[in-house]
């Protein structure tokens, strides 16, 4: 009878087995969350654990205690192939994230920013400049910044109050990210469009605007 059960999955077969088991109807009704679901699920299945355990006398105490690791291993695999991919999105997203642990105000931002591209390091100048330009449009109320906010959410955000500033924006956040994340050095060119927005910005009329 036990020889059937698949004991020790493979990556795939516990995901499909994950997948089925929280598809079931009963962990979709009365506005349960799928976290919710997967508490209720594994106490239910360590609450099945003991009582299989207990029909298990004639295994003996050794046969109790492997099954029952078994058991657990396998809640431990779905738990990990359920939650994993969550919190690696949510490092992604952590990671990208403009001002990190970085919480001077638009004007020492500024300052670095100059002494950077005074120096010709134009990737340290335009990451400084970019988040002195975000700080700025959150200190005049056109734009409120958040914990975890992307340079592209601060772009769409700032382009719907400055909606002639909007293509400019993008340019210079698709610019940062490429600078911030080694993804392509900043030039003076990029540091010099990023100087431009910034210079319209602080000519534009102030507009508050909520984020998204």
């Amino acid at each position: 009878m036990w020889t059937s059960i698949p004991v020790d999955p493979d990556a795939d077969t516990a995901r499909e087995w994950a997948i089925d088991e929280l598809a079931k109807r009963e962990y979709t009704q009365a506005g349960e969350s799928w976290l919710e679901a997967i508490a209720r699920w594994l106490a239910d299945l360590f609450d099945s654990i003991g009582r299989v355990g207990n029909g298990l006398g004639s295994l003996g105490i050794p046969g109790v205690v492997i099954f029952s690791v078994l058991g657990l291993g396998l809640a431990a695999l779905i738990v990990w192939i359920v939650v994993g991919p969550l919190r690696r999105s949510r490092r992604t997203r952590s990671a990208g994230e403009i001002f990190g642990d970085d919480y001077r105000d638009s004007a020492a931002l500024s300052a670095d920013a100059e002494l950077a591209a005074a120096a010709g390091d134009w990737t340290t100048a335009l990451v400084h400049l970019y988040r002195a330009m975000v700080r700025h449009l959150d200190e005049r109320g056109t734009i409120d910044i958040f914990a975890g906010m992307t340079a592209h959410e601060a772009a769409v955000a700032a382009g719907r109050a400055l909606p002639l500033l909007e293509r400019d924006l993008a340019i210079d956040a698709d610019a940062f990210d490429d600078a911030r994340y080694g993804r392509s050095p900043a030039t003076a060119a990029t540091y010099g469009h990023a100087a431009a927005t910034f210079a319209a910005i602080r000519a534009t009329r102030r507009r508050k605007v909520a984020t998204a």
